[in-house]
């Protein structure tokens, strides 16, 4: 059906020709914000001051040139990891820009009291005076006026000034650089002098303090006698000493303890009255060998004699005297060797004890040595500390003081500002350009948001959306002739579909009436009616236009003017309103009498009749329910011209004995909340809502005129103008 939207409840899609129909319509609003943006932002700008920028490079490296070769700065420059660099610059960039550069370029260019820096020079005389005698600060003014730029990824950096007047501006950009350039170079060379100065003093110290360790040194060589062999040489003699002493008491000891064992055998021997002719050291004599082999000889030959003589033979006897001599000799000798033994023995002991002696003298002296040795030490650490401090001190210091009067420096200018051609600002084309956006977007937004704020049904969006009902097409606005504005025009609208047959006004009447019929084709709505939400909203209008259609294609239509507090049919058909519908209720008239038929074939009209004191009474009577059932059954179909719904409760009363209702809303003027509370009426007592006509559509406005061409295809019409009805 045309008047029901199929796609109801879908999600909505954005339709651009939407929003530009609504921009074509507030298209004056747009424009009034876009030229009054325009206007005002150009005059402002135009009365703002000029101001013009200078702009100088400059170089920072992070070191000077090494005039000195190796030697290093005292003032550091920052170099080193990747954020102390950046800390190094930044801080720069802060120092271009601080209050002792600021200060500098007052005092270089004079700027205190002068009139053209403040702009004053054109004033009155006594206008400068009083500007000359306010507290300025000059150096805050000139901080205000400076900035730094840096170039990305190299040294390069940018140092601007701003400035009304463009040689000022360049003079300001150039001081400053120069007074950054000097502040940087008498930075370094001050620091460097105060550490110079510095490092003389603590040298001064230091020496003083080396002498002393020095002297202290020499007085300890001299007290313990170590001037001509050093204190290591004669540790290491001692050491030698008792290396050597530790050796020889070690044969020592061991001898003794041989001669000891070999003393103890002697004395075992004699104890137990043995010979002591088994001793080592006697079997190893060779004298005390030779006598026991003569001895045994003479023993021999004793043994021998002995056989043939008696023991007082002579030569028995001096044989026997031979034996007694060699054997007192022998015994003799053994007692030489044994004492020679012995005294071989106390040698040793003696010897033992006297190297005892010296290695406790060699140790004792070996302490005392270290001892002497710690405090050498002690001394000696001291006076070499003492020594490479003040030669590192001194080194330290000398080199400051060559670096204090180098004239080198790390930053460099690079190119000089120039006096600026244009200024800066205002910028009068971006302003410009920026404001035509700026109202564009403005007038746009204005635009949408009195759209936002206009709550009238103006579409058949409105209509399903909002009142949830379904939509059953529109009648155009309809124009007459400037020749026919003279006469009657109610009529002449109200019949504008006899006339006019093939005008757009006449399609939008028919499809009303097919999407009437369409909604239920199988129970038909015999009975109709027409109302609106308030009053001059076209129902009348749509009632007359929907009753000559339904009538042209073929039905026996009535039209009852049940309005019976602004009756409108008689006067649109020409009939008389003595008589009508409220007579016939009252009984005084037929109901075949008050019947009018109309030019249109097939369409009556029952008009109101005197209007009653009591409407709302009549509708509720059993003659008006009779008065309908008569018409429903002469009729195909029976069409009720109501009053508005919101003003009085005859059209709910009605609804009741109606098959359906035609809510008629006109365009862009009946908001949806009085739409909506019209609707909440009707469905509260229960009457079938057929849908919503929107009455007093201009279609030749952008906005809607070309939606509804769109959406129904009104491709051919009358060509004169139409306009809407009320």
């Amino acid at each position: 059906m045309d008047g029901f939207d199929a796609n109801e409840g879908a999600e909505p899609q954005i339709d651009l020709r939407e929003y530009w129909n609504i921009v074509l319509k507030r298209r004056w609003t747009v424009l009034v914000v876009f030229v009054a943006a325009v206007t005002l932002v150009t005059i402002f700008t135009l009365r703002q001051k000029k101001i013009y920028e200078a702009r100088a490079s400059m170089i920072i490296e992070l070191y000077a040139p090494q005039v000195l070769g190796n030697v290093r700065e005292v003032y550091n420059l920052g170099a080193g990891s990747y954020w102390s660099n950046k800390e190094y610059y930044e801080t720069q960039y802060k120092v271009v820009t601080s209050r002792t550069v600021a200060q500098k370029v007052v005092q270089l260019l004079r700027i205190e009291g002068n009139k053209t820096f403040l702009g004053i020079d054109k004033l009155p005389p006594e206008d400068q005076k009083k500007a000359l005698d306010q507290t300025v600060d000059y150096v805050e003014m000139v901080r205000a006026t400076l900035e730094v730029e840096p170039v990305k990824d190299s040294r390069m950096v940018f140092v601007k000034a701003r400035h009304e007047d463009p040689k000022w501006a360049q003079r300001l950009t150039n001081a400053a650089v120069n007074a950054y350039i000097d502040y940087n170079l008498q930075t370094r060379r001050q620091i460097t002098l105060e550490a110079a100065g510095w490092l003389a003093d603590r040298a001064k110290e230091l020496k003083a303090r080396m002498d002393e360790s020095e002297n202290q040194l020499n007085a300890f060589k001299s007290e313990h006698k170590i001037l001509s062999v050093s204190l290591e040489d004669r540790q290491n003699i001692t050491s030698q000493k008792l290396l050597d002493l530790n050796q020889t008491l070690s044969k020592r000891q061991t001898e003794r303890i041989a001669l000891e064992a070999r003393r103890q055998q002697v004395l075992d021997i004699k104890e137990a009255k043995q010979p002591l002719d088994s001793i080592d050291k006697v079997l190893d004599n060779k004298l005390i060998q030779q006598m026991k082999e003569t001895y045994f000889k003479l023993k021999e030959q004793r043994a021998e004699l002995n056989t043939r003589y008696l023991p007082e033979h002579p030569k028995y006897q001096a044989i026997e005297q031979k034996i007694k001599e060699v054997r007192r000799n022998m015994e003799r000798e053994i007692d030489n060797v044994l004492t020679s033994m012995e005294s071989e023995y106390q040698a040793v002991v003696s010897a033992e004890k006297q190297l005892v002696r010296a290695l406790a003298q060699v140790k004792a002296e070996a302490l005392e040595i270290n001892k002497k040795a710690i405090e050498y030490r002690r001394l000696k650490r001291v006076a070499d500390s003492a020594a490479e401090l003040y030669q590192l001190v001194r080194k330290r210091q000398q080199e400051a003081a060559l670096s204090a009067h180098q004239e080198t420096n790390n930053v460099y200018k690079l190119d000089p500002a120039i006096e600026p051609v244009f200024p800066i600002y205002p910028r009068v084309k971006l302003n410009i350009l920026l404001a035509a956006i700026i109202g564009l977007l403005g007038g746009i937004g204005l635009a949408f948001f009195l759209e936002y704020l206009d709550n009238t049904i103006k579409s058949q969006e409105d209509v399903t959306r909002v009142l949830q009902t379904p939509f059953l097409g529109i009648i155009p606005s309809i124009k007459l002739d400037p020749a026919q504005e003279s006469g009657e025009v109610v009529t002449l609208r109200d019949h504008y579909l006899v006339s006019h047959p093939k005008s757009t006004v006449a399609e939008s009447c028919r499809t009303m009436r097919t999407n009437i019929l369409f909604m239920s084709p199988e129970n038909p709505a015999r009975r109709l009616l027409v109302t609106s939400a308030s009053p001059q909203e076209g129902k009348s209008t749509v009632c007359i236009n929907l009753g000559i259609t339904m009538a042209q294609s073929g039905s026996k239509v009535i039209l009852l003017d049940t309005d019976m507090r602004r009756p409108r049919l008689h006067k649109t058909f020409g009939v008389q309103s003595g008589t009508g519908l409220t007579t016939t209720i009252l009984g005084e008239a037929e109901l075949s009498d008050v019947i009018h038929s109309s030019e249109v074939p097939s369409l009556d009209v029952l008009p109101c009749g005197p209007i009653p004191p009591n409407p709302t009474e009549l509708f509720h009577t059993e003659r008006f329910h009779r008065i309908v059932e008569q018409l429903s059954e002469r009729y195909d179909r029976v069409i009720f011209d109501s009053p508005p719904v919101l003003v009085v409760a005859d059209p709910l009363i009605l609804s009741s004995m109606m098959d359906g209702v035609v809510l008629v809303i006109k365009s862009a003027r009946t908001s949806r909340e009085i739409a909506r509370r019209a609707v909440k009426q009707l469905r509260d007592v229960k009457a079938n809502i057929l849908g919503a006509v929107i009455n007093d559509l201009d279609i030749q406005h952008r906005e809607y005129g070309y939606y509804y061409y769109r959406q129904y295809g009104y491709y051919y019409g009358e060509k004169e103008r139409d306009v809407v009805s009320g």
